[in-house]
């Protein structure tokens, strides 16, 4: 039931936020939203390096939280290629395939995720070595969590993202449902290398990449530790797939891996390089597909703590 409560109260503030884009003049507050909600974020992520902070022996544990990220992350990129394979030969003959461009890769396109690690790791050793966090309560993080989706709700309407024309199409939905297969499969052979249960590798992994939203919402979730690890995983999940985007759309026929191991980042991040990699043709299904990814996120990180 508390899940139920919490669950509710995400989605709420998801729908006052697009609500208020509607009601205001959209046009106007749409640089102003994307500031406050980088600044919102950039909030969320130093004040869970804080909360991390709280962990014992934390400065010991880092190091194995890291690999325990990087197992998890290679895992499931494992089973996002496998399941869009499988989805490739089951509607082969019946999609177009889409154009495929060589991209170099730029290590322009890697400053986001060093930024978003930098301010982890800032508020981690502020709260380890200054006495200046030590008002802090993990409830904050939620608090701040209602202010980000708001704004996320805000950014929907704003962008003018429309649900609905993306359904007509089987692929739009038969893809997240690939991503999702792929992401719980790879998710399944985490316990056997790592000290997670099944229920919190699941957990882990269910940020599909949008690693401020999981490793936040983990951590107020009550397990500040695995929040860490599930923030590495799903960063990690965004970095691999700037260098491998452009070698599977060199290798796969219909590309379905390339935009399926970005999980909800297909949409906004990793959609230039998709676009550049993949054509035109791409865009549509790779924001459909981030969409899904995104909304399927806040849902499912707390069923598995139920």
């Amino acid at each position: 039931m508390q899940t139920a409560f919490y669950l509710l109260r995400l989605f709420l503030a998801l729908i006052l936020g697009s609500l208020f884009a509607r009601v205001t003049k959209k046009i106007s507050l749409k640089k102003v939203t994307r500031v406050a909600l980088d600044l919102v974020l950039y909030m969320l992520l130093f004040f869970m390096g804080v909360n991390s902070s709280k962990i014992p022996d934390i400065g010991k544990r880092i190091v194995s939280m890291g690999g325990e990220a990087l197992v998890a992350t290679l895992f499931v990129i494992a089973g996002c290629i496998f399941s869009s394979y499988l989805l490739s030969l089951l509607i082969r003959n019946r999609v177009n395939r889409v154009e495929r461009v060589r991209q170099r890769i730029s290590l322009e396109r890697l400053k986001t995720p060093f930024i978003m690690i930098g301010l982890v790791a800032c508020g981690l050793l502020g709260g380890i070595f200054t006495p200046l966090f030590n008002w802090f309560d993990d409830s904050y993080i939620t608090l701040i969590l209602y202010g980000l989706l708001f704004l996320v709700g805000m950014e929907m309407v704003q962008n003018e993202i429309n649900l609905l024309p993306l359904l007509k199409s089987p692929l739009m939905l038969l893809l997240p449902l690939s991503t999702l297969f792929g992401t719980y499969l790879g998710a399944l052979f985490i316990p056997l290398v790592t000290p997670y249960s099944l229920r919190e590798s699941m957990a882990l992994v269910s940020g599909f990449g949008w690693y401020s939203l999981s490793g936040v919402m983990i951590s107020s979730l009550g397990n500040p530790h695995l929040g860490t690890v599930s923030f590495l995983s799903n960063l990690f999940r965004e970095t691999f797939s700037f260098i491998l985007i452009p070698l599977l759309a060199t290798l796969s026929q219909v590309s379905f891996s390339a935009v399926s191991i970005g999980g909800a980042t297909s949409m906004d991040v990793t959609l230039p390089l998709l676009k550049r990699s993949l054509g035109d043709s791409v865009v549509p299904l790779a924001i459909g597909h981030g969409v899904v990814m995104t909304l399927l996120a806040p849902l499912l990180i707390p069923l598995w703590f139920g």
